[in-house]
């Protein structure tokens, strides 16, 4: 299973959830805010509850997600390497830049896959490595390089 998830800003982010439309996948769960739901989806809600978002991570093979920190963490905590599409602010997808920001700063420590264009969502998703087990030094090498990001 992918999960997908654009996060809570009122903001859509439909560049994402477009991309997600085109993949050809066996099972697709989307939490898509404020946009409309990929037509390709198993299953979508626009706002799940917490629980709900953390059973998701849990069991997803592979994780997409916005530039949260929220999102990223929950995913990282739970062994994914998560593809990561940064919202932009010329789009109207969010009202500054620090999403490509934290990205940036993620991927060249190796904790996320970076996203720049949605076009090359497929492929990257074909290539990324599916969940694995969660370890104890996870989320600290994550809190280590957000901490580096917002500290430069």
């Amino acid at each position: 299973m992918i999960f997908a998830t654009v996060g809570t800003h009122q903001q859509p982010f439909q560049r994402l959830l477009d991309a997600l439309g085109e993949l050809e996948v066996d099972e697709l769960v989307v939490q898509y805010g404020a946009g409309a739901p990929p037509a390709n989806a198993a299953s979508a809600e626009a706002f799940m509850p917490f629980d709900a978002m953390l059973e998701c991570f849990r069991t997803a093979d592979r994780v997409i997600t916005h530039a949260g920190v929220g999102s990223v963490l929950c995913a990282t905590r739970e062994g994914h390497v998560p593809l990561v599409v940064p919202r932009r602010p010329e789009l109207g997808e969010h009202v500054d830049g620090h999403q490509a920001e934290l990205t940036r700063a993620l991927g060249e420590h190796g904790a996320v896959i970076p996203v720049w264009e949605t076009a090359e969502l497929a492929g990257l998703l074909a290539g990324a490595p599916r969940r694995a087990q969660p370890t104890e030094r996870a989320e600290p090498e994550l809190c280590a390089s957000v901490r580096a990001a917002l500290l430069g």
